[in-house]
């Protein structure tokens, strides 16, 4: 029942549908006040390959959402005021991302901002029940290019020892130069593009999902999630030691366009195997302590 009740936090709980005609109104005006974040994080998905799994992520958003209907029905609306604090912050956060230039922190703001509004508006039950899809968008936003640099540069050099070291003890005649890789044909160097820096991303936002999707407890979540970006690193890894290893036999036409975006192609559906595999893993230990409980 939604009568003109108050609640504790001293709310008129209104009629269901005119609550969430308000909220459906503030939320156009927002849209309308992001809409320059929302066009430029669009052009980057567009523009960047690490980040054009981005159109994605609202649709698998909307999924989730669509999927939690039914509960989302029979979730009371209970509007709170502390909402409105949350709220603030977004827009503040907002204010700092213009003054600083950065525009990470503006669209970072933009899911405050949804979940201050959903806070204020619909109740706590409702932000709870919402808490996944509108926090999975987070992975729709480009990290900030220092982020990414200083992951590729350190993960360049990472692969570069390992491939090194693996090709050597094979017997490969190889010599390192730190992300220099000398081999008796050729020297390659292992570029930013080379330490998986593409699918990492993409890989992460697969195991979110999927963590989601197939764990019952957060524990069990933040375990898949915790080792979903090891498996992709090691995968990569592999992926340049054995790319390296056959430019030794057939040289440069190893690193031609179509054979490198193949690899790249086998090597992402093959991480996503290996987290599936790992998520079934964890899933199983979960059952056994869960039925040992049960004893």
């Amino acid at each position: 029942m939604y009568g003109n009740k108050k609640n504790n936090s001293g709310f008129m709980v209104d009629n269901r549908n005119l609550m969430i005609f308000k909220f459906g109104l503030i939320s156009i005006l927002a849209i309308g006040l992001y809409y320059p974040e929302l066009h430029s994080m669009v052009s980057d998905w567009a523009d960047k390959k690490e980040y054009s799994h981005g159109f994605l992520i609202p649709l698998i958003s909307g999924y989730v959402m669509w999927t939690k209907r039914n509960t989302l029905r029979n979730t009371p609306i209970q509007p709170d005021i502390k909402g409105l604090f949350v709220l603030i912050a977004g827009i503040i956060l907002l204010l700092l991302g213009n003054v600083g230039f950065e525009p990470f922190v503006r669209r970072f703001s933009m899911i405050i901002t949804i979940m201050g509004l959903i806070y204020l508006i619909l109740g706590s039950k409702m932000l709870k029940e919402m808490s996944f899809p509108v926090g999975y968008l987070l992975l729709m936003i480009p990290l900030p290019y220092i982020i990414i640099k200083t992951i590729s540069v350190n993960l360049r050099l990472i692969d570069a020892n390992a491939t090194y070291s693996v090709l050597n003890f094979l017997g490969m005649p190889i010599l390192q130069d730190g992300v220099k890789l000398e081999l008796l044909q050729m020297s390659v160097v292992v570029a930013d593009l080379c330490t998986g820096i593409l699918s990492l991303v993409a890989i992460m936002a697969i195991a979110v999902l999927y963590a989601y999707l197939t764990q019952r407890h957060i524990i069990c979540r933040l375990a898949l999630i915790s080792v979903a970006a090891p498996i992709a690193i090691i995968s990569n890894m592999f992926r340049l030691i054995i790319t390296v290893g056959l430019a030794h036999f057939y040289g440069q036409r190893v690193f031609g366009d179509f054979i490198h975006e193949f690899h790249g192609s086998v090597n992402f559906l093959i991480t996503v195997f290996l987290v599936v595999l790992a998520g079934r893993f964890i899933s199983k230990i979960d059952n056994r302590i869960s039925s040992k409980r049960e004893i």
